[in-house]
């Protein structure tokens, strides 16, 4: 037990502290990232509009004429089934934002503001799924295709600038 003992007193000073900065340093990262990632997503298109406004445009932008106005038209008949749940996100999405971005961070707060958003996320899927479905029924094959292309390039990075 005294070899055990002697052996850590030995050891340098920045051994014993190397780990808890790095787990200090990592945490920050992690929050920097999220962060980044959370304003990514969040993005309100000067326009006034918003993602899902930007981002159903874009997909209509995307197809075929033909397949833009099936695909447009029942956007527009179902709005109003999906369009209160999608403010609702965005309103607790930007309670969350708030909440992280808080000068005295709040880490409890930040946990309400976390479910408060993914049970605004499941109510909004929940409206929104049936729409999009009907919606990407009326679109060809080559449509589809073409919107799967096309998240793929905004995932990259390239439809968000």
């Amino acid at each position: 037990m005294r070899a055990s003992t002697e052996n850590s007193s030995r050891r340098p000073i920045w051994r014993r502290i190397a780990l808890p900065i790095s787990l200090v340093l990592n945490i920050f990262l992690i929050a920097v990232i999220g962060g980044h990632i959370l304003h990514r997503n969040a993005y309100h298109f000067r326009s006034g509009g918003s993602l899902l406004t930007h981002a159903l445009a874009n997909a209509a932008a995307s197809l075929p004429p033909s397949d833009a106005e099936a695909f447009s038209a029942v956007m527009r008949r179902d709005a109003p089934r999906y369009k209160q749940s999608a403010a609702d996100l965005a309103t607790v999405r930007e309670e969350l934002e708030k909440q992280i971005a808080s000068e005295s961070f709040d880490q409890e707060a930040v946990k309400r503001a976390l479910v408060a958003w993914r049970n605004a996320w499941s109510r909004f899927t929940d409206d929104f799924s049936d729409t999009l479905t009907e919606a990407l029924s009326k679109v060809s094959p080559e449509g589809r295709r073409r919107l799967i292309v096309e998240r793929g390039r905004w995932l990259e990075g390239g439809a968000a600038k």
